[in-house]
């Protein structure tokens, strides 16, 4: 079974809005890590993150992203509670900040007990990293604007961090 999810995809300078295909059981984290270099969405729509960055937006029926320039990948819907499918080992929450080249945040990571984030983005390097209670800073040395993001939930490319703290 199969269902759309609408996200939110941010890169250096550009958000893009549209519907993801997740097929069930699947999670949406598992849909991205799973894809090799490219996602696919459908009825998307590319904006600027600065006012002064011009963009010729129009809804695309498909739009096909790479996975290398994507920073930040956010449902905009909270994912529907369902019997997992699969067993999940339980995991620990732990708070920590990131810089990214574009971003700085904080989310909630989610590891196993005794591992961590070091070794987690050592163990599954490429495979965005899930997090939740996210707020995300767009700062950019080209001007003074902000773009801030606030989400239950977003998957953060590891290439695209620079560095990061537990706290």
């Amino acid at each position: 079974m199969s269902g759309w999810t609408q996200v939110e995809i941010y890169a250096t300078f550009m958000k893009l809005t549209g519907e993801m295909e997740v097929v069930r059981p699947d999670r949406l984290s598992d849909s991205v890590n799973h894809a090799e270099h490219y996602l696919s969405l459908r009825d998307t729509r590319a904006e600027p993150l600065s006012v002064n960055y011009p963009v010729l937006s129009r809804v695309e029926p498909r739009t096909t992203i790479a996975k290398s320039a994507v920073i930040l990948l956010c449902p905009l819907e909270e994912p529907a509670e369902e019997a997992p499918a699969v067993a999940r080992r339980p995991k620990l929450a732990h708070q920590a900040a990131f810089n990214t080249i574009a971003f700085s945040l904080v989310g909630d990571i989610h590891l196993d007990p005794g591992q961590s984030l070091r070794d987690h983005l050592e163990r599954h390097p490429g495979d965005f990293l899930p997090l939740t209670n996210v707020s995300a800073l767009w700062v950019t040395a080209l001007s003074s604007e902000t773009h801030a993001v606030q989400r239950s939930f977003a998957l953060l490319n590891p290439a695209a961090i620079l560095s990061f703290s537990d706290r």
